[in-house]
């Protein structure tokens, strides 16, 4: 590149690693550009902020965030912004790769999920282990199965995204 083509980019930008605090523009700008590269970084990496997210996305989410929030302001060089961003996308997109293939390291950093209910019975040690309640038991009933009557769940579990689920008894036959 010549000099009128790092000139202008660092008028836009303030420089790789800014010595001057940057202009309201030039935030501005790398606002723009790390929004785009963090859009990017996790359309490639396939992760799953905005789904079912595991502690390893969420994990993820906020060193991400962190991180790019460093190269909008200039307290990081953008350019290591760049690197580093991709680098923990590429080892995010590695671990849940092998995660997927690895039933053990799934569970590692994943998480396990977890039996609550069992045939109408809550399954107290369990909902202890998990910091659930018989409350939050009864919301996910009401909220994912649309009902009210404990012994109509077979069974229930806290998945590994943390959310609980509920499996019902199939109705009875009338006759």
């Amino acid at each position: 590149m010549g000099n009128f083509s790092i000139d202008l980019l660092t008028e836009c930008f303030g420089g790789d690693l800014p010595e001057q605090p940057l202009a309201l523009g030039q935030t501005a700008a790398r606002a723009a550009v790390v929004y785009l590269l963090g859009l990017f970084l996790v359309r490639v990496g396939k992760s799953r902020f905005h789904g079912r997210a595991s502690a390893i996305d969420i994990v993820l989410g906020f060193v991400l965030g962190s991180l790019l929030s460093r190269g909008i302001t200039g307290s990081a060089s953008i350019s290591g912004t760049f690197v580093a961003s991709a680098a923990l996308v590429a080892l995010h997109w590695a671990a849940t790769a092998a995660a997927c293939r690895s039933h053990g390291f799934g569970n590692l950093v994943k998480g396990r999920t977890k039996l609550l209910v069992e045939d109408g019975r809550l399954l107290r040690n369990a909902m202890s282990s998990s910091h659930i309640s018989e409350h939050d038991i009864r919301e996910a009933m009401r909220l994912a199965a649309n009902i009210d009557d404990l012994s109509l769940v077979k069974a229930a579990y806290k998945e590994r995204s943390g959310l609980i689920s509920i499996v019902t008894c199939p109705e009875p036959k009338t006759k």
